[in-house]
């Protein structure tokens, strides 16, 4: 902060140019014992999506978190796990540039895949569990949701949308193709007729959207698909989580690529057998006013899609969707490809089966 010579601010131009400039440092710092511990698959690195993308570090007893807004420096925030009861934690906030302790509850779901779920009610002064973590102290608006920590190392789980689509999309920030079919003149053999869009997750890589904005409709005589010399997928967006909230299912998805944001958040809604609207955020949180048929900013979505079944006899990629009513369950699918039947199981019920059979 900077000081004028005399009682007018007329002189100085910012925090860094006047008369005199103050630097004011740290005096005193309290230090707070824990009460209690976090869910032992909390602790690693997270990303709070609710806070510009903020660094999150998790610990069995703390939460650090540095704090990168969008002007000002970096603030670094602290919290103590105090005292829980079910999934209500009520934690001391310690701010570096402050001597107070205020106490906030926080409402954590069981975590899933890469997502802790989470909202925190009002900061309290004093430590009181009843008043704390209230459900009162929660903001309990109609169109509230949960918070997401995101894995800072995220791994592929399977999406929950199988098959091949064709697309349509309405939005303020559409997709684009990021590398493109080469520039003619092509191959004089090479030529196409007919141009469509595509999304696709198939059983050989069920962890990965591909997006096509344009590629190649090509058969040959057996009308099976053949690849067009100078396709090239433009989206290869992993899937690292997703859930149901008000009966609307949510996908994040992680592209190392994006310039914007890696991670993006996903609504999507099945309308029919087989066409489904999908909307994408704006940045890596859904927003509150978020639907499946938002297109606009206003609502926090950059752009919709609308899904149209498009899978042909030969290209075995069966459908499946998931409402994501239930994150945690194990999935077994039975897949029929080329007329030979495929099981595909997971770990978790594989060796359920097999402990099965061997006390029977």
């Amino acid at each position: 902060m900077t000081k004028s010579r005399i009682a007018s601010c007329n002189e100085l131009n910012s925090a860094r140019e006047g008369y005199e400039m103050l630097q004011l440092k740290q005096l005193k710092s309290e230090t707070v014992e824990p009460g209690c511990k976090f869910p032992d698959n909390f602790t690693g690195k997270w990303i709070n999506t609710a806070n510009y993308n903020s660094k999150v570090l998790i610990n069995s007893t703390h939460i650090y978190e540095l704090s990168q807004p969008d002007q000002g420096a970096a603030e670094p925030l602290y919290f103590v796990c105090k005292e829980s009861r079910d999934r209500r934690y009520m934690v001391a906030k310690l701010g570096v540039g402050g001597c107070q302790v205020d106490y906030i509850c926080y409402d954590f779901t069981i975590r899933h895949h890469n997502i802790i779920r989470w909202r925190a009610g009002r900061a309290f002064p004093r430590k009181d569990f009843r008043s704390v973590c209230a459900w009162s102290a929660f903001d309990n608006e109609a169109h509230w949701r949960y918070n997401t920590y995101l894995s800072a190392n995220p791994y592929a789980i399977e999406c929950p949308i199988r098959g091949k689509y064709q697309f349509t999309q309405d939005g303020e920030s559409r997709l684009t193709t990021r590398i493109g079919p080469t520039a003619r003149p092509w191959d004089p053999e090479e030529t196409c007729s007919i141009w469509e869009s595509s999304l696709q997750i198939c059983s050989d890589d069920p962890n990965t959207i591909k997006i096509d904005v344009e590629r190649c409709y090509s058969l040959d005589y057996r009308a099976r698909p053949t690849q067009f010399k100078y396709d090239v997928v433009d989206y290869n967006l992993q899937c690292i989580g997703f859930w149901q909230e008000d009966t609307i299912g949510f996908l994040v998805t992680y592209d190392k690529e994006d310039a914007f944001s890696k991670y993006r958040c996903w609504v999507y809604q099945r309308q029919s057998y087989g066409t489904l609207f999908i909307s994408r955020s704006a940045r890596s949180a859904c927003g509150n006013h978020q639907r499946p048929w938002s297109n606009s900013s206003f609502d926090g979505a950059s752009v919709r899609l609308t899904l149209v079944e498009n899978e042909r006899k030969h290209d075995n990629c069966p459908m499946n969707f998931d409402s994501g009513k239930n994150p945690w369950k194990e999935h077994l699918f039975l897949n029929y490809l080329n007329s030979v039947p495929t099981l595909c199981v997971s770990l978790g019920v594989f060796i359920l089966s097999l402990v099965l059979s061997i006390n029977s």
